[in-house]
């Protein structure tokens, strides 16, 4: 299958999904102040669209939820190691955080799509059973990780917010 193909025979939803991703990534390059509430948005629909693939996926079986879980962990401890890097300002009273802008979620935002996008190829157009099995396996790990990484970030936010609540009491 040729690359023109492929990206004809995409769906408009994809490239508009890509557009949205792209913006909110590029708007993650500048300090913004965000309520605690929203960055717990992301995360959870990370990780619920994990659950949804691995019980709509007919090959979804044992190693796709171990894969996926352990994902989950070892992102969870990435993003964790990765907010806490990072100089970020907590108000426990409005329940926001400012963050400095990065390139690490447009990052992120890029190679999971990229990877998801292959993944998609792979799946639509592989014939092998054990091929399928595997790309499932590898699209439940890459799906954990995302969710992890978006988890550890909030988590360590939620953390200094509750904590500096915490003391004031």
């Amino acid at each position: 299958m040729s690359l023109f193909a492929i990206i004809q025979g995409t769906p408009t939803w994809v490239w508009l999904l890509l557009a949205f991703l792209v913006y909110r990534g590029v708007k993650a390059l500048q300090t913004q102040t965000t309520p605690l509430s929203k960055l717990a948005i992301i995360p959870l629909i990370f990780a619920g669209m994990g659950v949804a693939h691995l019980i709509s996926a007919p090959l979804a079986g044992v190693a796709a939820v171990a894969a996926w879980a352990i994902a989950l962990g070892v992102g969870f401890v990435g993003g964790v190691f990765n907010a806490s890097r990072t100089r970020y300002i907590v108000d426990p009273i409005a329940l926001t955080v400012m963050s400095p802008g990065s390139v690490v979620p447009l990052l992120l935002i890029l190679a999971t799509f990229a990877t998801k996008f292959w993944l998609g190829i792979e799946l639509a157009t592989a014939t092998n059973v054990a091929a399928l099995a595997t790309y499932v396996v590898i699209d439940a790990a890459v799906s954990g990780v995302v969710a992890g990484m978006f988890a550890g970030r909030f988590y360590t936010y939620w953390k200094a917010v509750h904590a500096l609540r915490a003391s004031w009491a």
